[in-house]
């Protein structure tokens, strides 16, 4: 029987970002088929350095300061993010650029006998066996690997990293892991490995108190951002940030990133710190190196700017926290705006939460919908907005609800895009 080609495969399976999370179990999330899979391949997952990336809020961020960081140090870099509106296979990239299908088709091939051997695998599971192998094959020299959902249940946990990482840690997935953030928490310190240097950025007393347990646990140094590494913004203005970091009680260091918002500081610091770690761990990375690649490292969909007229921002914002830190933007770049928002979100967010630091600055909101199948269908989402006090008009298509909110948007207004990563993504491949 000849092996199916990758996309059809996956369509095949259980794609656990498409279910509806109150109805998952912890049967859902197991490693010990993938580990013997991977095994059986010969681990490639292995075969090249890693950092891990785990956390709520700006994983993605990190994971792309480190990544350019690091390619402008002279390496290969394998970078896996997720999620990705095209698919996950788009989130596998190597110096840049996503993985050629004909290169993750031979990978499947090669992987596809040994899937055989066993039953029910899911979508990202393969994905994951995928991304790990063709990073081996393609010879990375170091790979950056965000977790899918949470940690330690998560597909990508089968690696042993060089150093963890774990950005900030909110309120999210409630309903797979758990409605307290030290539950949450739990999860996300999942990734930290016995002896292996983890990094955190600054996070709340009851999330770093169970990141700290569970790296003395482990043996794992720990480094705190916050802490052991501070750092300080010095000027900002819609071109990008110009900040300073050190290891506390150290020499300031100055660096250039094109982020936007003073949330982005706290990431440069936690990538820094974790470029840092890879370094004392063998290696290196150089101070000009990560000044170099911080400059250069762009990561669309996160407060990015577009030249009106009006102005429209797109963020990814999907939780309480990243509200917070959009709001806190809105106020800093454009603090006498008004504001048109286009809203998507999935099914599963706290939408009040998110909504909370917001409102204040919105004028009218659009309520949309983006493919990705946990979204709320934009009538349910309009009725809720309705409810907690900005009623919206109903738009499904998000190029159509977006182009509404340009027509609608006042002089000296902006239209904002936010809600959910998936929408954002949408927005920015239709050129929106």
């Amino acid at each position: 029987m000849p092996t199916p080609s990758l996309p059809d495969y996956l369509a095949s399976l259980p794609n656990l970002a498409a279910r509806d999370q109150n109805r998952m179990t912890a049967a859902d999330f197991q490693l010990a088929r993938l580990r013997r899979l991977l095994a059986a391949a010969g681990d490639p997952q292995q075969a090249y350095p890693s950092l891990h990336v785990a956390g709520t809020n700006g994983k993605g961020s990190v994971c792309a300061l480190c990544a350019a960081a690091l390619q402008a140090a002279g390496y290969r870099v394998g970078r896996f993010t997720s999620p990705h509106i095209r698919g996950d296979l788009y989130s596998i990239v190597v110096d840049g650029q996503p993985a050629p299908a004909a290169q993750l088709q031979a990978v499947f091939e090669q992987l596809y006998p040994l899937l055989q051997e066993q039953e029910g695998w899911t979508h990202f599971e393969v994905v994951a066996a995928v991304m790990f192998t063709h990073f081996a094959r393609a010879a990375v020299d170091v790979a950056v690997i965000e977790v899918g959902l949470g940690g330690g249940d998560d597909a990508t946990n089968v690696l042993l990293p060089r150093v963890s990482v774990i950005t900030p840690i909110d309120f999210d997935h409630v309903a797979i892991l758990g409605p307290t953030l030290a539950e949450i928490a739990a999860h996300k310190a999942g990734i930290i490995k016995p002896g292996v240097p983890v990094v955190s950025a600054p996070q709340n007393a009851e999330a770093a108190a169970v990141i700290a347990a569970q790296a003395a646990t482990l043996g794992a140094p720990l480094t705190r951002v916050g802490q052991e590494w501070e750092a300080e913004l010095l000027q900002a203005d819609l071109s990008g940030q110009r900040l300073r970091v050190r290891r506390t009680g150290g020499e300031w260091v100055e660096l250039e990133i094109r982020l936007l918002g003073a949330h982005q500081i706290d990431n440069a610091a936690t990538a820094y710190a974790a470029l840092h770690a890879l370094n004392e761990g063998g290696l290196p990375v150089s101070a000009e190196a990560i000044a170099a690649g911080f400059a250069a490292a762009r990561w669309p969909g996160r407060f990015e700017v577009f030249a009106g007229p009006p102005t429209t921002i797109l963020d990814g914002a999907h939780s309480p926290a990243a509200a917070r830190a959009l709001r806190a933007a809105l106020d800093a770049y454009f603090p006498d705006a008004p504001v048109v928002l286009v809203l998507g979100v999935s099914a599963d967010k706290d939408l009040a939460g998110l909504l909370e630091p917001l409102l204040p600055r919105i004028r009218r909101a659009i309520a949309t919908q983006s493919a990705q199948p946990r979204a709320m269908p934009v009538a349910q989402l309009a009725g809720e907005l309705a409810a907690l006090g900005l009623p919206a008009a109903a738009e499904p298509q998000p190029a159509a609800a977006v182009a509404a909110a340009q027509a609608a948007c006042p002089p000296g207004g902006l239209v904002l895009v936010a809600g959910s990563v998936f929408l954002v993504d949408e927005a920015l491949i239709k050129g929106s």
